[in-house]
């Protein structure tokens, strides 16, 4: 760094000082804590998702709703909006600690009973979604590398609305076991297939690069296979120390530590910090002789986090762009196809495993929730296409658009669903 550089930090730091920066996002974070806390009795009272809740609480606070209000200054509405630019490091915390929820989920025991069944239905409805949206979107004429981006980021379902909805009308039986296993698994080829099409995209939206197989196949392989490596080695040492710890304070510091420690390096080793600890997390599920202790504690400690990264999730939206008919004519597209490539896809590959009957006709209903990974994964494309910030806004704001619907949808679909395979006991 030149002394220019350090200049220029310098006078940034005094400027920020002077104008009471931190005091400001302080204002804004209170704010939206203590309006999350009415969107948590609204949601609870009228049984509608909470992440549905936080999501249209951040489009009311949007920037470029904030932008609209005649009665605040052109200065406060720039300082909103850095404010909320700001916060990026929140995401990265929360999606850290998504990752390794998911991953705690894979039991190498249930993977080896369910066996070839759960393979093929897993890869079908993943694959299945991916090639749907991404044919629909180069149909309707959208570029490539846009289309290639939706695609793999479709594949992707999310695992906690369909678990909620089990364990509150206590389901219990073949469906409700395949279900938990697919979508136990189907995170870790959603991100296995963004990994391979993001870098494709990237090269594709920047015309810089040649698309070559080191790129495009090799590259990504290795980013996914030293990932996995990592992650599990780093989730094994963790595990061990952490079983051996009584106290409880030096066991959270223990799993916070690693989790974010995980994502540090993970970046510094130009790894994917997803895919990192979704492998800690399978390492803590499998490798443990005895419970560690810290689920109840995470939970607990992470509501207000994952209640920020949705909130902030929806600040990013930008309602001008989301009510033109081109915008919303993708979004559907993008959703009825994803949908058609879950349902459809899931119900041949349990076809072709010969699972039961009920399987077949109604697995693909509980796969359609999408929040959590796909949210992750759009932020991954905000910051990976940062020279061509147009592609990362639309593509966060379709899926933040779509998510929307499926988290309503989804959560009825799979009640739909165990409760026509007869596998409801409440």
């Amino acid at each position: 760094m030149n002394l220019k550089s350090v200049e220029t930090l310098y006078e940034l730091k005094q400027w920020l000082l002077l104008n009471q920066a931190s005091n400001k996002e302080l204002y804004i974070v209170g704010l939206l804590i203590v309006f999350a806390l009415f969107v948590v009795l609204l949601t609870k009272k009228y049984r509608v998702p909470i992440v549905v809740g936080y999501v249209f609480l951040g489009i009311l606070f949007s920037v470029s709703i904030i932008e609209q209000l005649p009665f605040l200054s052109d200065e406060l509405k720039e300082w909103y909006g850095y404010s909320v630019e700001s916060f990026d490091y929140v995401a990265d915390l929360a999606l850290a600690f998504i990752a390794f929820t998911i991953g705690s989920e894979l039991s190498i025991r249930i993977l080896k009973s369910l066996g070839k069944k759960i393979a093929l239905i897993v890869v079908f409805e993943a694959v299945g979604a991916f090639l749907l949206v991404t044919g629909a979107m180069l149909a309707f004429g959208q570029p490539f590398y846009l289309a290639l981006i939706l695609g793999s980021i479709a594949s992707a379902t999310a695992p906690a609305a369909t678990v909620m909805v089990l364990k509150e009308y206590n389901a219990e039986g073949n469906l409700t076991s395949t279900l938990l296993a697919v979508i136990g698994i189907d995170d870790a080829v959603a991100l296995a297939i963004f990994s391979f099409a993001e870098p494709i995209s990237l090269i594709k939206a920047s015309g810089s690069g040649e698309l070559s197989i080191m790129n495009a196949f090799f590259e990504p392989l290795l980013e996914i296979v030293g990932a996995i490596g990592f992650g599990i080695l780093l989730g094994y040492i963790s595990v061990k120390f952490i079983i051996k710890i009584e106290d409880k304070t030096k066991k959270v510091l223990t799993l916070v530590a690693t989790v974010i420690g995980a994502s540090a390096v993970a970046v510094a080793l130009h790894l994917s910090p997803l895919i990192t600890n979704m492998c800690v997390g399978f390492a803590y599920r499998n490798f443990a002789k005895k419970n560690p202790g810290v689920a109840e504690d995470m939970e607990t400690m992470t509501i207000p986090l994952y209640a920020m990264f949705f909130i902030l999730a929806g600040t990013k939206i930008q309602i001008m762009q989301i009510t033109k008919g081109s915008f919303v004519i993708i979004a559907l597209v993008y959703t009825l196809s994803r949908v058609i490539g879950k349902v459809g896809g899931a119900s041949l590959g349990a076809t072709l495993a010969k699972a039961d009957p009920k399987i077949k006709k109604y697995i693909g209903m509980g796969l359609l929730s999408q929040i959590g990974v796909a949210v992750a994964l759009a932020y991954t494309v905000q910051r990976d296409f940062v020279d061509l910030p147009e592609v990362g806004t639309l593509v966060f704001n379709i899926l933040l658009f779509t998510t929307a619907i499926t988290e309503v949808v989804g959560p009825l679909s799979t009640k739909y669903a165990v409760t026509k395979a007869g596998e409801i006991h409440n």
